[in-house]
């Protein structure tokens, strides 16, 4: 029945003109913090109808009619809270055919009441006021869910122009030789400023060009950056028009059916309905407008027509929404637009409101302060200090230029710059004078390579097609209020064919440059001459305004707060020639290890922007909040991080405060480790710091993660009240977290020096499909078995399945983290370890004394050459060498335990195994696991006894990140020397060897015995 009376109720709106928009089938909606997903029977707009069976109310007011209207009302209120409309617009329906009953809610929020009409038989009179409500609010208000739904990358016409915009980009990327056109040059800039966002392909992304690819019927995923380059150009293009059509009083209607498409186009394009509207730089750096200049234009026209028609049909009023929906409406649709994927591997996670006004709650930001937000994505925190500033008790407020001034965000990612510009608008859209126009303080810009000044200066070099250019500008120029104007003007005049000189008598004429020097003169004459070259080899098209937006954001002021996201990608993750250009400024700030082997390469960009943004724009005594990874306080990487000293300028950070939210786990389905770390520029860090741990509330035996506002975050969640500090006995070591008395113990425990034990990593193969083998079978010499590899274990394709002998003295029996637990260490049962070096390097002997084994490796010579642990490590070594492998691996007896852990750290100890097969043999770990070699089985249980130790594991535990249990196990703890002749040692070494030959499982009696022992070994009561 509501399939036949929503067929009737469309073909009587459309007689009447009445705007439909076909309603989404039990469209799902979730209530406050996330609980409760329920299906909404029919919604269009604000008129919401509960269908029942025909003739279930009988007529009469009963319980079926009181169940359905108590649906209604229920979709009511959490359709309020998603889209943001006032509760008091909402018309109730509900109609089982025969019978219908007319609802509204009374009343002010949060004191409002739904009232019912009595149940009338649906006649005449019915059915036009049920009309009449369709026509008045039948339009579904805008929102990012309905966009996503009607207009989004999965939408039909999403799935029509994207792919079109795919092959027109291919097709300008064949050009041959130095031929370009706008989509050509665009695209090319696109991909180089913006390497980073495009070079990165995670597991997810390639599974994201996959599905895209079979949807779409299009080879995406041979050509990430053109795929990505048209989806942005079709996110971006939706954004320009929802943002358009928001704006109150709109200089054209981009709706009205007798204006051509292409004026439509070029009205929006141009920028002319936002200049209007009284905003100058809306789409200055627009990277996605190359598809109007394109010689396939008349090929997108159909399809942005139907998008604009299908735009047409949503009520584009935000003054209906609440504020608060209304700022989110951009950054809503950045979220549901763009792949999770893809932002997870750009390091983008969707900030949650109430956790960005935690933040600056956390600093205590007020609405007269500055903020500047570095890497500000799609305007979240932004957003809340003009949000605070907006319903603050100051009408000076309520002028845009005020409510603006002193915030800034910067971003590398020019469609977050977008959607962060476009929520601005439409935040500000009240207090927008044309005749006073705005610029939006948000600037597209890396906030690592930004313009550095020298001097009176700024220099800004990019890398380019044409390879690294650099430019410069006085900074006079750039700090003052018409350095935009004439940047643009400039830009005007370059692309219309002017002389060099020229450009700059003109300039110098339309604008008072007298306050510029003679070298200031210079340097600006010096990058018109460049901007002309670039124009006279066809590359300038948007180098004028990336330019302005770069210089601008180097010479945002110093501000009194910072507060941010900055992207959560690994250094080792970077696109090579990104990382490569910014290294030297890295290295130079100080924020790596200084360990040779692992450097920077697992750091986080998040801590070159974290000291990068302290060094550029955070004013003295000023104060940062950032959300980052919280493994910088704890991996080996991140040691010089850690010191948070800018060595460059003998400029120290006070470390105030540190939010853990790990057992929150806020960001949107994502397993990292998120923390708020807060700053203080110019004072010295004071260890312990305060270190709080957040844990989530539970509502009906689920886990709480997401909150309606800040202060429901803090009224229902908790924190245990814990302080950090690094490892006793270094200046910047990993953290350890823990209560005052604990830190007391530690200091026992933790202390300077050379430690005696060092611990290894088990072999890394880098491809156990080929290296994990099973024995098979050994001939009666004893001196070969055959073995088969299997190609399913580990990473890598193409990897074929081969069986032979092999020379027995190269496998042996193989130990993997499953087979650990404490007192426990047991061999695979199923695979055995080919191991055909006992050094650092694979034996180049290999051929002439085990041809058995360099015949079985030779079938994979490809692959094996194609390793990343090869290529870094071993080029110029024999292909079969395999790393982290030394004399140590062979070692008799090991003490081992798991790199990853989720529980309680724990360890075991391994001496030679006797393998059915093998015989006995040495046995070899692999590289989830860490071991210290040691000589002899009671060494080997001793400090096994320790490490099981609970005061030692929970130590290890404070400081060493459950996800990374590596050498740093034993290298911060000063455990003596194993000696035979003291009680204490032999005790434990007892202890131990007697848990370990019964499988492990140790009693409650021993391990209180080994713990108490252990503590009178440190000196502890």
């Amino acid at each position: 029945m509501r399939h036949e009376l929503e067929k009737i109720l469309e073909r009587h709106c459309r007689a009447l003109g009445i705007p439909w928009v076909p309603f989404q089938l039990d469209r799902t909606i979730s209530s406050s913090g996330g609980n409760g997903i329920r299906f909404v029977d029919v919604a269009h707009g604000a008129v919401i109808i509960e269908y029942e069976a025909p003739g279930k109310f009988k007529g009469h007011e009963g319980i079926q009619l009181q169940y359905a209207r108590g649906q209604a009302e229920d979709y009511g209120l959490r359709l309020h809270r998603e889209e943001g409309r006032s509760l008091s617009e909402y018309v109730l329906v509900v109609w089982d055919g025969n019978h219908i009953s007319f609802g509204h809610f009374e009343g002010t929020e949060p004191n409002t009441e739904p009232k019912w009409d009595p149940l009338t038989p649906f006649n005449i009179d019915a059915a036009l006021r049920l009309l009449l409500y369709l026509k008045e609010n039948g339009a579904p208000l805008v929102h990012p869910k309905l966009l996503s739904q009607l207009v989004g990358p999965e939408s039909n016409v999403g799935s029509q122009l994207i792919p079109l915009f795919f092959q027109v980009i291919r097709q300008a990327k064949s050009l041959p030789g130095v031929k370009t056109n706008k989509t050509k040059l665009l695209f090319l800039e696109w991909r180089r400023l913006f390497g980073q966002v495009v070079g990165i392909q995670s597991d997810r992304v390639k599974e994201l060009l996959r599905r895209q690819s079979e949807a779409h019927g299009q080879p995406y995923a041979d050509d990430p950056a053109a795929y990505l380059f048209a989806l942005n150009t079709y996110i971006a293009l939706v954004a320009k028009l929802v943002a358009a059509l928001s704006l109150p009083n709109g200089s054209e209607d981009l709706t009205d059916p007798t204006t051509s498409v292409a004026d439509k186009i070029e009205a929006l394009e141009s920028g002319r309905l936002f200049s209007d509207a009284g905003v100058s730089n809306m789409l200055i750096g627009d990277f996605f407008s190359w598809y109007r200049d394109d010689p396939n234009w008349s090929a997108f026209v159909p399809s942005i027509q139907a998008l604009i028609v299908s735009l047409s049909a949503i009520n584009f009023d935000v003054t209906q929404k609440d504020p608060n929906t209304t700022r989110d409406l951009f950054k809503g649709m950045y979220q549901t637009f763009v792949p999770k994927a893809l932002r997870h591997a750009l390091g983008e996670y969707y900030t949650p409101d109430w956790l960005a006004a935690h933040a600056l709650d956390v600093i205590g930001w007020n609405p007269e302060d500055s903020l500047l937000d570095p890497t500000c994505g799609s305007g979240t925190f932004i957003l809340e200090a003009l949000r605070r500033r907006l319903v603050a008790n100051d009408d000076s407020f309520k002028d845009a230029h005020k409510a603006l001034s002193g915030l800034y965000g910067i971003d590398l990612n020019p469609l977050a710059v977008l959607a962060a510009r476009a929520s601005l608008v439409v935040f500000l859209s009240p207090y927008l004078d044309p005749s006073r126009p705005l610029r939006l303080p948000i600037f597209l810009a890396d906030a690592i390579n930004t313009a550095s000044a020298s001097g009176s200066i700024f220099e800004h070099s990019l890398q380019t097609e044409l390879g690294v250019i650099s430019f410069t500008i006085p900074r006079v120029l750039v700090e003052h209020e018409h350095f935009y104007d004439v940047m643009m003007r400039i830009r005007e005049l370059v692309e219309a064919q002017y002389r060099a000189d020229d450009i700059y008598a003109a300039v110098n004429s339309e604008f008072d440059l007298s306050y510029l020097s003679v070298d200031e003169h210079s340097s600006l004459r010096e990058t018109i001459t460049t901007l002309v070259k670039l124009h006279n080899l066809g590359w300038d098209e948007i180098w004028t305004a990336a330019l302005a937006d770069r210089f601008a954001a180097a010479a945002v002021p110093p501000v009194k707060f910072i507060a941010g996201n900055p992207p959560w990608v690994k250094w080792s993750h970077l696109p090579p020639e990104y990382a490569a250009f910014i290294k030297k400024r890295c290295v130079e700030l100080g924020v790596f290890s200084q360990d040779v082997w692992v450097g920077g390469i697992e750091s986080d960009i998040s801590t070159v922007i974290t000291y990068e943004a302290i060094d550029k724009w955070l004013a003295p005594g000023g104060k940062m909040a950032f959300f980052i990874t919280g493994t910088v306080f704890t991996n080996e990487s991140s040691q010089g991080f850690r010191r948070f000293h800018l060595k460059h300028r003998c400029l120290r950070a006070k470390v105030l405060l540190v939010d853990d939210f790990d057992a929150i786990s806020p960001f949107e389905g994502v397993t990292n480790h998120p923390t708020l770390l807060v700053l203080e520029r110019d004072q010295e860090t004071e260890y312990p710091v305060p270190y709080r741990v957040w844990k989530p509330p539970m509502v009906n035996g689920k886990v709480v993660r997401t909150f309606g506002d800040v202060d429901e975050f803090r009224k229902n969640a908790s924190c245990d009240e814990l302080l950090a500090a690094p490892v006793p006995g270094t200046d910047a070591g990993p953290w350890l977290k823990g209560i005052k008395e604990e830190h007391e113990i530690w200091k026992k425990l933790f202390g300077p020096g050379t430690p005696h034990y060092k611990a290894r990593k088990g072999v890394t193969t880098d491809r156990n499909g080929i290296f994990f083998v099973r024995v098979l079978e050994a001939d009666p010499s004893g001196k070969r078995c055959k073995v088969r590899n299997n190609p399913g274990i580990g990473r890598g394709s193409g990897i074929p399945t081969y069986t032979t002998f092999v020379e027995t003295e190269h496998v042996f029996p193989l130990l993997r983290g499953r087979g650990v637990k404490a007192f426990s260490a047991v061999p695979d049962s199923d695979y055995s370890i080919l191991l055909p070096q006992r050094g650092m390097h694979g034996d180049p002997d290999l051929p002439t004394k085990a041809p058995g084994a360099y015949r079985f490796l030779r079938r994979f010579k490809k692959i094996l050459e194609q390793r990343s642990s090869y290529r870094r490590f071993q080029q110029g070594q024999p292909y079969w060498s395999v790393w982290s492998t030394g004399p140590y691996t062979f070692s008799e007896y090991k003490v081992l335990w798991k790199e990853m852990s989720s529980g309680r750290f724990a360890a075991a100890y391994i001496g030679k195994y006797n393998d059915p097969l093998l015989g006995e043999k040495v046995v070899i770990p692999d590289h989830k696991l860490y071991f210290v070699p040691v000589e002899t089985e009671d060494e080997a249980a001793y400090l096994t006894a320790i490490l099981n130790s609970p005061t030692i594991s929970r130590a290890i535990s404070a400081y060493a990140a459950q996800l990374s249990l590596g050498v740093s196990v034993v290298e911060y703890l000063k455990i003596p020397a194993f000696d035979c002749s003291n009680r204490i040692h032999r005790v434990l070494a007892r202890l131990a060897k007697r848990n370990t030959r019964r499988g492990g499982n140790p009693t409650e009696t021993d391990i209180k015995r080994i713990d108490r022992l252990t503590r009178k070994l440190f000196g502890l009561s």
